[in-house]
């Protein structure tokens, strides 16, 4: 991971291909993957308006003049300082200790909208992080553009809003993401997901659109029928896809791509933080049962698989923190079995909170294993 990125951008002589993708898996002998493009000569303008959005400067923008983007930055260097402080540097140190016997490569984080952010503070060696929503892909800003059509303040300003609750606590509230992120201005998931990327110090090295097929593949957009997505190669060759589908059992009976690509990835590591407990629900059972069937582990707090459906004979699930019950809007999803199993089973508590219980004394996670 480079930290200096936004400062200087290196000459991007990339080679990027099937091979850089992943290596197959599953019973697939070739991979579902699209073929990588390199950025070429458009990198400068990609990864330098990943630096503004960021906050981060960059070589040559205009906009760093700008009072409103330097309030912009001055915010959110405020509020990453803050979530370094109360929950990343605590989630780090946990994730080394209590994921050090998952092989993380691959992982997948469905509901996860565009949070990158927390998937790789957890899976800092991940090479293939799959993700999926209801929200739009959108597009990459241009910051310059935006700039000289004098829309800059506007853009940042949305942005900023879309952003404030995962930096206060530790989720994106669905309810509010079809707004602030399906918008005049912010009209999709990208540019939060460039944020997370850039401010962690990865240079985005291709950045593609593409189209995932009921078969489990991903092509470049306008090459397939499917749900559409976007596919972000960083920090070395490491791979990014989000796709805009219905993980409900209609949807992916209509669509099952997303489980099929996870069947061709497998095995993988499935990450689950305020899920909305849709998975309690039997009209989810499908992605549910892809997520046991597929993974080899589960990190979860309390919103994603029930308790119930961890096989003891199959699974050894090692809990963390205090589980206190769901938040009042969704109080039918308590599970007294997880209650009595915290109860009778020694377990460490956690330095820092996650999903709706984002404050770390009534917070509480599950890593299980399968044996």
């Amino acid at each position: 991971m480079s930290l200096t990125h936004c400062l200087r951008f290196p000459l991007l002589v990339l080679t990027l291909g099937l091979a850089l993708a992943a290596p197959s898996r599953g019973n697939d002998s070739s991979s579902p993957l699209a073929e990588v493009t390199p950025l070429g000569d458009s990198s400068g303008s990609i990864n330098a308006s990943a630096c503004g959005l960021a906050g981060k400067g960059s070589p040559g923008a205009t906009w760093e003049s700008n009072s409103e983007w330097k309030e912009y930055s001055q915010w959110l260097d405020y509020h990453w300082s803050y979530m370094n402080r109360v929950r990343l540097n605590a989630m780090r140190t946990w994730a080394g200790s209590a994921l050090g016997g998952l092989d993380s490569s691959t992982v997948f984080y469905p509901f996860s909208g565009p949070d990158v952010l927390y998937a790789n503070t957890l899976f800092p060696n991940s090479k293939i992080l799959l993700m999926a929503g209801l929200e739009p892909v959108g597009t990459m800003p241009d910051l310059a553009k935006l700039q000289s059509e004098g829309k800059l303040d506007s853009y940042l300003g949305e942005v900023q809003i879309s952003l404030s609750t995962i930096l206060a606590a530790s989720f994106f509230k669905t309810k509010d993401m079809k707004n602030d992120f399906n918008n005049e201005m912010v009209n999709g998931l990208l540019p939060a997901m460039v944020v997370f990327i850039s401010r962690e110090g990865y240079t985005i090295e291709s950045l593609q659109y593409v189209t995932l097929s009921s078969d489990g593949t991903v092509h470049k957009k306008g090459e397939a029928s499917g749900a559409p997505g976007v596919q972000i190669t960083y920090d070395g060759g490491r791979t990014l896809l989000y796709f805009q589908t219905d993980l409900g059992n209609d949807g992916l009976h209509e669509n099952p791509g997303y489980v099929r690509l996870m069947k061709r990835l497998s095995p993988g590591v499935t990450y689950l933080k305020a899920a909305s407990y849709l998975l309690y629900e039997d009209y989810f059972s499908t992605i549910r049962n892809a997520i046991l069937d597929d993974s080899t582990g589960v990190v979860e707090d309390d919103s994603g698989v029930p308790f119930r459906y961890f096989n003891p004979k199959e699974w050894d699930v090692i809990p963390y923190g205090n589980y206190t019950g769901p938040i009042g809007l969704f109080k039918e999803h308590y599970q007294p079995d997880l209650t009595v199993y915290y109860s009778k089973t020694s377990h460490d508590p956690l330095s820092f909170g996650s999903g709706y219980k984002f404050v770390a004394s009534v917070s509480s996670l599950l890593v299980a294993k399968k044996k």
